[in-house]
């Protein structure tokens, strides 16, 4: 699966001060530490927002959108954290853990149209929004879901230990 960086406003919202690092011409520019780092702080604000997202009156387009936005930072996550972590043991653990994470709830991923491919990536499915009905997302990346604050944890886990490192 290639670099899929949408360039919404969920995704610029998402990567808050760090917007430039959604277009693949400035990633390419930027050391692995700091993408990482910007990556990882990105995939947390995701998982905040859309804790705080209204699922239930949103438009599918607006739903995709922030779905699509989400699965390409959790991808950007996986990406820049397993480049880092070549010659850090702990943090290729943590990439390990959160990817493990992800396979632990493909099914349930999968009920939605979200679908996890050989590198642990996350495909989105252009009809998801239209297919469910969006306040059962709520259950999956609502504030209250278990995957979501778990993911938010090894998020953390990556940036702090990225953060000391640079």
């Amino acid at each position: 699966m290639g670099m899929s960086v949408s360039n919404t406003l969920s995704i610029r919202q998402f990567y808050a001060k760090d917007f430039q690092l959604v277009t693949p011409a400035n990633r390419e520019k930027t050391t692995t530490g700091t993408l990482s780092f910007a990556d990882s702080t990105a995939l947390r604000n995701a998982i905040r927002q859309l804790g705080d997202y209204n699922f239930k009156d949103s438009s599918d387009d607006d739903l995709s959108e922030k779905i699509k936005a989400f699965a390409d930072t959790y991808n950007n996550t996986i990406s820049s954290a397993t480049k880092y972590s070549h010659t850090d043991r702990s943090l290729n653990q943590t990439v390990k853990k959160m990817k493990d994470l992800s396979t632990e709830y493909a099914d349930e991923l999968a009920k939605f149209g979200i679908t996890l491919d050989d590198k642990g990536k996350m495909e989105v499915s252009g009809t998801a929004a239209k297919n469910v009905a969006h306040e059962k997302f709520e259950s999956l990346l609502g504030k209250d879901s278990k995957y979501m604050n778990s993911l938010y944890d090894i998020a953390k886990k990556i940036s702090t230990h990225v953060d000391i490192k640079l």
